[in-house]
């Protein structure tokens, strides 16, 4: 028995040993070597601040020498709103509630209501400090009761490296679990569960720095990337005779050619063919027709406005559920959609509670058109990295009725995949990971300029967390439930 214990003894400590020299010697292929400083050379530091504290809140700088406060954001932030800035290392900013507008107070206690001379400095307003630390990616949340809590690429970097000690943990207990008896394992496994602690103890730093320092070449060539988007977004626009992006494999779906252009966990971009019928697209066209108007866009504080950034007509479409078994056309297409995407995707998204079909139509006037008809890039979700927020979308189905003679294509920017309109395709994309999170701006996008001819497509938003009791319009564009603003 005693062989047989510092058999499994050396054993454990051969495994967790090597799992040291797999957390040493990680690699990540790095594809465009960046020619840019970064920014670990300097203290500049980009920063959100995320109002999750379910009451209004105001943001100011504090001045490093003078202490002077200035006011950054123009109106209180709202439950559900984040406002991102640009930073130092060190610099400090003071998050503060704002009063209640009804009220004119933050009085808690009393719950009187207290109307101050200069209400945002009520004793009862409560506030609380920010710093900006040395880390990437910081995201401050700002919890209930003024609570602040603090995301960055080191915390990421301190789970990551939790979990993965935490799994082989475990895995080794189990291997040693079944490799002995009941009472050996009581007494016979103590050192060979302390060398466990000890290994974690000892790998966890070293493991937190080398995936921070892997994140940090990461960002790095992220920036560069964004930086090239921007001049690909432009040529690839301009050049009406690029095809659409080869697709890295291809597949069928129940008789129709879908190319994968994009293939991540969280996020995937396909094109498939022969989606939608013509007598499909004349249906969602004519129960659009009434209720055209001119498209909009979010505001970023709940609601939405129009935008130059986006130039088309719009109108949703109710989809009649109740007329399926009909045969009604709208309801044929939309059944077949929520199947591509929940195959595609494995979300089991449900049709109750979801945004209506939207029909979109942009109109050529000309290649010396000044201001054509676009959707300049932007997301459908978040796209910001962070946890997904419920209720939110996750996925988009564009399928193209009327497909224009030149310009009007859809970009991806961020990932290089441009897709090229034809008649009766349809274009799928989703934004939402394994891993609870969304994707940083992979899926953002941009429907080129309409120069010469129609595009018209039917568009299908598909959305997380809604139900028959709590559709997508009982939420506003923060994705906060609407009458939950403030508590």
């Amino acid at each position: 028995m005693k062989s047989k214990q510092s058999s499994l003894l050396l054993g454990n400590i051969a495994l967790t040993s090597s799992l040291l020299f797999l957390s040493q010697t990680i690699q990540i292929p790095i594809h465009i070597q960046a020619r840019v400083p970064s920014k670990h050379q300097s203290f500049e530091r980009p920063i959100q601040i995320k109002n999750e504290s379910g009451k209004r809140t105001e943001l100011y700088w504090i001045h490093p020498q003078s202490d002077e406060l200035v006011l950054l954001t123009p109106a209180a932030l709202v439950h559900g709103q984040t406002f991102a800035l640009n930073s130092f290392v060190n610099h400090t900013f003071l998050v503060r509630e704002v009063p209640d507008e009804r009220t004119g107070g933050c009085d808690y206690v009393t719950g009187t209501g207290t109307v101050y001379e200069a209400p945002s400095l009520s004793p009862v307003c409560r506030s609380a400090y920010v710093t900006v630390n040395e880390h990437d990616d910081q995201v401050i949340h700002i919890l209930k009761d003024m609570e602040i809590e603090v995301e960055d690429s080191d915390s990421h970097a301190q789970e990551t490296s939790s979990s993965i000690l935490s799994q082989c943990h475990q895995q080794i207990q189990r291997k040693l679990q079944t490799s002995s008896s009941a009472n050996a394992y009581a007494n016979a496994t103590a050192d060979a569960l302390q060398a466990i602690e000890d290994f974690a103890s000892c790998a966890h730093p070293s493991l937190t720095a080398r995936i921070e320092s892997l994140h940090r070449q990461i960002q790095d060539q992220r920036l560069l990337r964004l930086d090239l988007a921007e001049s690909w977004e432009d040529r690839t626009c301009a050049d009406f005779d690029l095809p659409t992006t080869s697709p890295a494999r291809t597949r069928t779906w129940r008789d129709r050619r879908v190319g994968i252009l994009l293939d991540r966990d969280d996020a995937k971009i396909h094109y498939v063919e022969n989606f939608i019928a013509p007598d499909e697209c004349a249906a969602v066209e004519a129960a659009a027709r009434p209720s055209l108007h001119r498209a909009t866009v979010a505001d970023g504080a709940g609601g939405s406005h129009l935008q130059k950034s986006r130039k088309a007509l719009q109108a949703g479409v109710r989809v009649p559920w109740e007329k399926e078994d009909e045969g009604d056309l709208v309801a044929a297409v939309s059944r077949r959609l929520y199947e591509y995407v929940n195959d595609a995707t494995g979300y089991g998204i449900r049709t109750a509670g979801q945004e209506d079909l939207m029909s979109i139509q942009y109109f050529g006037r000309g290649l010396d058109d000044p201001e054509p008809d676009r959707y300049k890039p932007h997301c459908d979700g978040q796209c910001d990295g962070l946890a997904f927020q419920k209720a939110g979308r996750v996925a988009t189905m564009v399928m193209y009725c009327e497909a224009p003679e030149k310009g009007g294509a859809t970009n991806f920017r961020n990932v290089g995949v441009h897709v090229v309109p034809k008649k009766g395709d349809a274009a799928f994309f989703s934004y939402l990971g394994s891993d609870g999170k969304v994707d940083d701006r992979l899926t953002e996008h941009s429907c080129c300029p309409v120069l010469v001819g129609e595009k018209k497509i039917a568009v299908q938003w598909l959305r997380l967390g809604v139900d028959e009791e709590n559709p997508w319009n009982s939420f506003n564009t923060l994705n906060v439930k609407i009458g939950s603003e403030e508590d």
